[in-house]
């Protein structure tokens, strides 16, 4: 239970404390709103403002202040604000004002000149309730004012030992005395060689001045120092506050005495430089620097020199009067021009004073003197290849012949030029694209003095090159000589531009040119294009098309021309074949008509124009002398078969000639792009190709019945003996006619229509046949006619045989019968 009481106790006093804050809180903001409410609020900044009297006395009526007063009001209502001053205190507003809330006021303090220096205090009220209190400090300031910004002592002689200069001190503004005026050396002066008569303790005012001496006392030269001019600083100051120190700055030029400085050793390259013996002597000099160190003029008391070095060398000297700063003696050098290459030395001892003929130094020269002997070499050529100056080579335009591109040479001469030493150690090389193509042909390893000696340089491109134009850095050097460059170039051009234009003009006297003036125009300028291109620089696109235009070129104008000539000659199979060839190359020419070099591209559009005019022209003329010739062919030969004589029939008066000559005829109208007049010849072709078939049809089954019956009577009335065939037989000699008189008919058949249809090979090999068959028929005659008289001899031999046996038979029977009688009768005797 008292726990419980406890903590209720606890509570209440928590809640009572926990209201009383509450209350307390509220009562503090109301009593703050009902102040905030009654009484105005003003901002005054700043409290304290400085007045700086810092001109000339009256040289000004007022001195503002340095800074303004802004007056606040942060309360909600209007209030009615006033101002307590001095009179020496002037505002820029009126001692009394209503300030608006929000809306700060600015006020300019300032004072009189004549106001003294001092506190002076602003009481600001408002609603007549003082609100803040303003200080304002008036401050007289001083300046110091030396007549003087700079004491120069000048040009101070070496020999004066000390110079000064007086200067003047006041106070400038007038409003008060300074006392403690200071004069100390700022820190970083060289040294103390300037010293004041007055250092401290010096009073000055706007009408009391002081005057200080500046005294020099030079030191020591110092030859080291890059001039003689001397600064020194010093600072004029006062203790007192508000006063700014001035520095005023010392200078002299202190003359140092003279004093002949380090002379350099000198040496001079002499090279002769003209041929020898066409000067006898050289002359140079020596410029030798004489420095003076000090600041006055060093004279020279004497200069000993030696007269000359050697080898005919010879010195002489002309010294100055007198050396201010610097100045160079003048050692001349004569030279013979037959002095020895070689190094000459000789020394000089120079001897200097001052202008009272005291010493101020001396010095040795030691001078060496160089001679070289000049050597070089002219480069020169009588080659037209060959330009001197710049020395350049150009070897025009390469040409890409049968085995190669063209080659070409140079013989260049180089000559000693001077005649003193001999041109040593020649190396040649050279730079640039296929470098290699360039080499020299040459006998000799060094030039002597003044003579000349000559070499070779081929150039001898590889079939590698593109056609374009090349160039090479061709340098020649030798010992002691500087570097010779030759500028070389050279076209490579993938063809053969001289040949082509002899080419070209050749067609002049062709038949073409006289049965066809237009060609003058493809001649004239395909000469002109290549004299262009010759000359040019061509770019490598072009390359790709110039060539395969003017093959093409010489390809038509060549293929025209033979043409005619084959048509001439009635080799009309030839001239179609070149017709059809320079159909092709006007096409070649027209693809390839288009450059990019304006220089040529005209020439070969007009090129293209002529090709295209002439060839129209010549297949024209050609189409029609063939479509004509076939058709007269044509005529003479159904005309010799309906009089059934083709004996009057010319050798070329036949079918397959007629059906070629339009077939001819058809290609090129097919040329022309001519389809009717193409499709007409063709169907004409067509219809003596099926007559020309239909002959030699029938000429070889002609030939084969001939055959056959030769065949049948060989076999049937003749008797083989080897190769031989023989009518032995008298009674087969009526078939053996026969067979032989119908074979004979039928090649001669055969043979009429061979010709005709125009297979003339076949008409001779009938031919052949039907003249072997006709000797075949003569000697089987004469075999024949020879047995039958074998025959007829046999006959009468066996008819003599049996008439000699009957009568031997008959005599023999006589005898018989006669001695049949005699013995008879010799028995009955």
């Amino acid at each position: 239970m008292s726990r419980m009481t406890r903590s209720w106790e606890r509570s209440l006093l928590f809640s009572i404390f926990v209201a009383a804050f509450i209350f307390s809180f509220l009562l503090i903001c109301t009593s703050i709103e009902c102040a905030s409410a009654s009484e105005p609020q003003i901002d005054v900044t700043p409290r304290e403002v400085k007045i700086f009297f810092d001109s000339e006395r009256a040289s000004e009526a007022f001195y503002p202040a340095e800074d303004t007063i802004t007056i606040t009001n942060n309360g909600e209502n209007t209030t009615v604000m006033s101002i307590s001053h001095d009179s020496k205190i002037i505002l820029s507003c009126p001692d009394t004002f209503s300030l608006d809330p929000k809306k700060p006021k600015v006020i300019t303090i300032k004072a009189p000149y004549d106001a003294h220096d001092g506190s002076y205090y602003l009481e600001i009220k408002a609603g007549g309730v003082k609100v803040e209190t303003v200080t304002v400090k008036i401050i007289y300031c001083a300046k110091i004012k030396v007549n003087l910004s700079s004491v120069d002592f000048g040009e101070v002689p070496s020999k004066k030992s000390e110079v000064t200069k007086t200067i003047e001190i006041s106070e400038e503004y007038g409003y008060k005395t300074l006392d403690d005026v200071t004069i100390t050396p700022a820190r970083g002066n060289e040294n103390n060689w300037v010293t004041p008569s007055r250092e401290r303790d010096i009073t000055v005012s706007k009408v009391s001045h002081a005057y200080v001496t500046f005294t020099l006392r030079p030191g020591p030269p110092n030859y080291n120092r890059r001039d003689n001019k001397y600064r020194w600083m010093f600072i004029i100051k006062s203790r007192s506050r508000n006063v700014e120190p001035i520095t005023i700055e010392v200078e002299a030029r202190i003359m140092r005495p003279p004093k002949l400085g380090e002379l350099k050793d000198k040496e001079l390259e002499i090279k002769f430089d003209k041929p020898k013996e066409t000067v006898l002597e050289y002359y140079k000099h020596i410029d030798i620097r004489v420095r003076n160190e000090g600041d006055e003029p060093l004279y020279f008391r004497k200069i000993d020199y030696p007269n000359s070095l050697g080898g005919g060398i010879r010195v002489e000297i002309d010294p100055p009067d007198k050396v201010l700063d610097s100045r160079n003696i003048e050692v001349y050098i004569t030279v013979p021009y037959y002095a020895p290459e070689g190094t000459y030395r000789g020394k000089l001892h120079i001897y200097a004073e001052d202008k009272d003929g005291n010493p101020a130094g001396d010095e040795y020269v030691d001078i060496t003197i160089k001679i070289i002997w000049p050597v070089d070499f002219t480069i020169s050529s009588t080659s037209p290849y060959f330009t001197p100056s710049p020395p350049s080579i150009d070897f025009g335009s390469l040409a890409l012949k049968e085995r190669g591109y063209e080659k070409k040479s140079v013989k260049i001469t180089l000559t000693e030029r001077y005649g003193y030493k001999p041109v040593r150690n020649l190396r040649f090389s050279e730079s640039g694209e296929y470098g290699e193509w360039l080499h020299e042909e040459l006998d000799f390893s060094e030039i002597p003095p003044g003579e000349s000696r000559s070499f070779i340089l081929k150039i001898e491109p590889g079939l590698e090159a593109v056609p374009k134009s090349y160039s090479w850095k061709y340098d020649i050097r030798a010992s002691e000589i500087s570097r010779k460059r030759i500028e070389v170039k050279a076209n490579i051009v993938p063809m053969n531009i001289p040949e082509m234009m002899e080419y070209l003009e050749s067609f002049r006297e062709s038949i073409l040119y006289r049965r066809y003036p237009s060609s003058e125009a493809i001649i004239s300028n395909g000469v002109g294009m290549l004299e262009v291109v010759e000359r040019s620089d061509i770019g490598a696109e072009d390359w790709k098309k110039i060539p395969v235009l003017m093959k093409g070129t010489l390809s038509l104008l060549s293929s025209l021309n033979d043409g005619l000539i084959s048509s001439e000659g009635e080799n009309y199979g030839k001239a179609v074949e070149n017709l059809v060839s320079a159909s092709v190359s006007a096409s070649t020419i027209e693809s390839n008509s288009e450059l990019n070099n304006w220089d040529i591209y005209g020439y070969a559009r007009e090129i293209s124009a002529g090709a295209d005019r002439t060839t129209e022209e010549v297949l024209m003329d050609e189409a029609k002398k063939l479509e004509l010739r076939g058709w007269n062919i044509k005529k003479a030969v159904e005309h010799a078969m309906a009089m059934g004589d083709i004996s009057g029939l010319k050798e070329e008066e036949n079918v397959l000639e007629s059906a070629l000559s339009y077939q001819y005829a058809a290609i090129i109208y097919g040329l022309l792009d001519n389809k009717e007049k193409r499709l007409e010849c063709s169907y004409e072709e067509s219809l003596l190709m099926d007559k020309h078939d239909e002959l030699v049809s029938d000429a070889t089954d002609l030939r084969i019945k001939a055959e056959g019956n030769i065949s049948i009577s060989k076999e049937n009335d003749l008797v083989r003996i080897g190769d031989l065939y023989l009518l032995v037989n008298p009674y087969k000699f009526d078939t053996f006619s026969a067979n032989f008189g119908s074979a004979k008919a039928n090649f001669e058949d055969a043979g009429s229509k061979y010709k005709v249809a125009g297979e003339l090979l076949m008409s001779e090999n009938t031919k052949a046949d039907l003249n072997e068959l006709r000797g075949e028929w003569s000697r089987i005659l004469s075999m024949f006619f020879l047995a039958c008289i074998l025959y007829c001899a046999a006959f009468i031999y066996t008819i003599n045989r049996i008439i000699m046996g009957t009568m031997a038979y008959m005599m023999d029977m006589h005898e018989r019968e006669v001695g049949d009688i005699v013995v008879t009768t010799t028995v009955a005797f």
